[in-house]
């Protein structure tokens, strides 16, 4: 992906972002690439995408037994991309098991070109991935987001200088679609007289160990900024729920720290995940209906508060993970995907797209488009209410009756009343 300031973010090669080498290896020598890893269960092949579009100008097939010079890549695929600052990107994929492009083919960012293998020189499945550029390896971590973890404290990320490519807030997006930012004390102390636009707010989370609900240490500050500057636009809160009465106890936890009337996100990610790549959360063993459930416990909940009712997930998660789709059906969907060639047919009407610096914040912020009008909080189409007035004095009694008569409830017998 090109952004607008002329920066180039490749998109990850594999759904899964563990790295277990890097730039050098772990033993500190040179190493010029990263290698990812694609143990996932009881499999090691592992789909393999096209990091950005390109022509696929170089393809290898390992002879099955060398394991120096070039055959060292086993098979491999290599792609040109668009020039960067006049000079030449490329990116290479190796020790595949298969690849499925041809040498001249085009292809864009996320195209499937083939599957992670043990070909060449390894020890144990991986993909290698470089980044060229005018000929030269570079770490291919400044290429690429900060959403990834490594597999050990001894893997090497970045030199210093070097750091995670940073999207500006316009970066690929449609200008007509507001922006929206999250915040949690993850951005620290946020200066809300500078800052341009809306956000959602962390209320709290759930630990993910001991089950404790918590504000979040930045709560306070926040909605006192964003409501003085006219910034807010909602609430979220990281649910680690795992039985409905939990997703309740959330959603009460929240209408006693925020006003009502503004959307509610439950947040439903995974829990915690190790340098492993294991996911340990206390609800990250939930099977998708018993989280699905518990979604709509909490949505629920957040209803019958005066919030407007959403989920907050991420692609991957969304498909295996909670019927996201289901959901949407009577929630508010908001569901982060920072790939060009995202899934355009999940319903959403928040878009999380990236992250990139904002005015009047510290560090990088998580950015959003608002792709679809909300729904007026709290007044579900077609939806008939129940209205319980009372106690109160007898001539208010005879107003409200007055009211319902002319109205045709007192002849539907939809008027009810009686002494305190």
């Amino acid at each position: 992906m090109r952004l607008s300031n002329g920066e180039v973010l490749l998109a990850w090669p594999l759904a899964q972002h563990i790295i277990t080498q890097g730039w050098f290896y772990n033993d500190g020598s040179m190493h010029r690439a990263i290698d990812m890893r694609t143990q996932i269960g009881n499999t090691s092949t592992q789909p393999v995408y096209a990091a950005e579009d390109g022509t696929v100008d170089q393809v290898q097939d390992w002879d099955g037994h060398t394991k120096t010079g070039m055959q060292s890549y086993g098979n491999m695929v290599r792609i040109r991309h668009a020039p960067y600052k006049g000079g030449v990107l490329q990116t290479r994929y190796a020790h595949l098991s298969s690849y499925c492009v041809k040498l001249g083919q085009q292809v864009k960012e996320g195209d499937l070109i083939g599957y992670s293998g043990t070909t060449g020189n390894v020890f144990g499945a991986h993909l290698h991935f470089e980044v060229i550029l005018n000929g030269s390896r570079t770490n291919p971590l400044v290429w690429l987001d900060n959403d990834f973890t490594t597999a050990s404290g001894q893997v090497f990320t970045y030199r210093p200088g070097e750091h995670a490519v940073e999207k500006p807030a316009d970066a690929a997006q449609p200008s007509s679609e507001e922006v929206l930012i999250d915040v949690s004390h993850h951005q620290g102390a946020i200066d809300w007289a500078k800052v341009p636009y809306r956000a959602i707010v962390r209320i709290g989370y759930r630990g993910y160990g001991s089950g404790k609900l918590m504000k979040d240490e930045q709560y306070d500050a926040n909605l006192a900024g964003a409501k003085a500057n006219g910034k807010l636009f909602g609430f979220y809160f990281f649910s680690q729920a795992i039985t409905v009465d939990e997703a309740r106890e959330e959603a009460d936890f929240c209408a006693s720290l925020a006003p009502t009337g503004y959307p509610l996100f439950f947040d439903d990610e995974w829990g915690h995940t190790t340098k492993t790549g294991v996911h340990d959360g206390r609800a990250d063993n939930l099977t998708k209906d018993q989280r699905t459930a518990i979604a709509m416990a909490f949505c629920e909940k957040a209803k019958t508060h005066g919030f407007t009712a959403g989920i907050y997930t991420f692609t991957a998660f969304a498909s295996a993970n909670i019927d996201y789709t289901y959901l949407c059906e009577d929630y508010i969907g908001w569901l982060a995907d920072t790939r060009t060639n995202y899934d355009k047919t999940l319903p959403r009407h928040i878009h999380q797209y990236g992250q990139g610096g904002v005015p009047g914040i510290t560090g990088v912020v998580d950015l959003n488009h608002l792709v679809k009008a909300l729904p007026a909080a709290n007044k579900p189409a077609n939806k008939l209410q129940v209205i319980t007035v009372g106690p109160v004095s007898q001539g208010d009694a005879d107003a409200v009756f007055a009211v319902c008569q002319s109205r045709g409830l007192t002849d539907a017998g939809l008027y009810k009343s009686e002494w305190a």
